[in-house]
């Protein structure tokens, strides 16, 4: 059994999640936890996979899990790589879901053929309650694996625990992500106003290809949930008319959104790393619901208690994602966010 590059876009047989950009004969998985899934009867399946030249830090990794349990990491050192994803000696059947786990800024997969003995059988629809993340690092799960003042490496990153990615899993949502290391919604860390969420958000993987818009349509979120502003923080404290630029931004990132997802309801949440700074989310907010903008939310995320929760490689431990998400989760219920 093959499956080319050219049979795999409208497969039934194959369930894509996430951003998936397809160009140079690849089905790229660029965003944090885009996957591929089959259902697969046979003895062997394995993925030839590409990706770019990079320096061990930036190369990605990949989670393989055979019926929802993980069974292995592999974090890709070669341009191409053709890796096992399940093997028995007598046929079986399985399920088997490939997430990328590490972001789209620094590297990214493409899936170019599948091969295998066996066959794959057609994927059930994905119904469940469909959510968007847009976020910086905290979201895309940076350093959570790392020690507390661990320099940057690409091999402490893994979104699936990040604080969107324990809700995903604990709410079994089918779950997108939006999010870049460093980038803010008005200025990044450094101050730079290219590199910002609002630019690249229209694109399906502005990393890759800076002309393929990405098609709203394609995946409607019934909730949209964003975390920006960590990055905007420190520039902000050294130039007050920032200030100004980020309110502005936001607000028409919000109607943005608003005009591609029309039925979605939106969380803003902020404070992990950003003391103080959800005080302007929450003036934005304010005002775009008061301009008649309906189901805009806001909340406020306390600032990391390293003392008791301990810190990674500068950012959010994971016991500190795990609180997020519960404290995301109570909001969404207490707000009826979670009612169908």
């Amino acid at each position: 059994m093959t499956v080319t590059f050219d049979q795999m876009r409208n497969n039934e047989k194959i369930y894509f999640q996430g951003r998936i950009l397809w160009k140079d004969r690849m089905a790229i998985l660029g965003y944090t936890n885009c996957s591929f899934t089959v259902h697969f009867r046979g003895t062997r399946l394995s993925a030839v996979l590409r990706t770019g030249e990079n320096d061990p830090i930036n190369a990605p990794a990949i989670r393989v899990y055979v019926d929802d349990k993980p069974v292995q990491d592999i974090v890709l050192g070669n341009v191409v790589e053709e890796v096992s994803l399940f093997a028995s000696e007598e046929p079986e059947e399985h399920t088997i879901r490939v997430v990328k786990f590490t972001e789209a800024g620094m590297s990214f997969v493409g899936l170019t053929v599948l091969n295998g003995e066996g066959e794959l059988l057609p994927v059930a629809p994905d119904t469940r309650k469909k959510v968007l993340f847009i976020g910086d690092s905290i979201t895309c799960g940076y350093g959570v694996l790392g020690a507390p003042d661990a320099e940057y490496t690409l091999r402490d990153e893994d979104g699936e625990l990040s604080y969107a990615g324990i809700l995903a899993k604990r709410m079994n949502w089918n779950a997108e992500w939006v999010s870049v290391s460093g980038h803010g919604m008005f200025v990044e860390y450094t101050g730079d106003p290219e590199n910002i969420l609002p630019r690249e958000f229209p694109y399906t993987n502005w990393f890759y290809d800076k002309e393929v818009r990405e098609d709203y349509s394609r995946f409607q979120p019934d909730l949209v949930i964003i975390n920006l502003g960590t990055n905007d923080q420190g520039p902000m404290a050294e130039d007050p008319l920032i200030r100004g630029g980020f309110l502005s931004r936001y607000e028409s990132f919000l109607y943005t959104l608003r005009r591609a997802y029309p039925k979605a309801k939106i969380l803003c949440v902020l404070g992990t790393l950003a003391p103080g700074m959800y005080s302007h989310v929450e003036k934005v907010v304010e005002k775009v619901t008061g301009d008649g903008l309906k189901d805009v939310y806001g909340l406020e995320l306390p600032f990391h208690d390293v003392e008791h929760d301990g810190m990674a490689s500068g950012h959010p431990s994971k016991i500190t994602h795990e609180k997020d998400a519960k404290r995301i989760e109570a909001f969404l219920s207490g707000a009826h966010l979670l009612d169908t």
